[in-house]
């Protein structure tokens, strides 16, 4: 569809994927695609934790159930599905749900391994950690520029 047969459609599609764009940009997008991650896992684990997770997050479990902490995925999830098409400033929520998650997976699975609970748990702890990272790197390149004049007193 909107290939030759239908450029006006093939018009509509792109102006759409246009506008998308012009809404979301490199940051939107960074919480569009945690967003849906973080509820995809938040569900898996909720409904079928792999044993692995359960032994490196050990620590955590003595706080919440592994579905309580599924359920945080899942609502951190949509907080930042939500803030993704908000302009950058407002959407500090998401920017913050699209972190947590994946930092305190980064730490439980630190405490997991130095408690000894899991003596594999230390492979976990950089793709936890590096993806809240990039969504900080990401946050702070797309930051606004806040312009502030500047004041000066007495003769110059």
């Amino acid at each position: 569809m909107g290939g030759a047969a239908h450029p006006a459609a093939g018009r509509l599609m792109r102006a759409a994927l246009g506008r998308l764009w012009g809404r979301l940009d490199w940051r939107g997008l960074s919480l569009l695609i945690s967003g849906i991650s973080w509820v995809a896992y938040g569900a898996s684990i909720a409904v079928q934790p792999r044993y692995g997770t359960v032994r490196g997050i050990s620590v955590l479990l003595d706080l919440m159930p592994m579905g309580a902490w599924g359920w945080g995925w899942i609502v951190c999830g949509v907080v930042a599905l939500v803030c993704a098409p908000l302009r950058a400033g407002r959407d500090l929520a998401g920017v913050a749900a699209a972190m947590a998650p994946p930092l305190l997976w980064a730490l439980a699975y630190t405490m997991g391994w130095l408690s000894g609970a899991s003596g594999t748990a230390w492979g976990a702890v950089a793709p936890w950690g590096s993806h809240a990272v990039l969504i900080a790197i990401i946050a702070y390149l797309t930051r606004t520029k806040m312009i502030v004049p500047v004041v000066t007193y007495g003769p110059r």
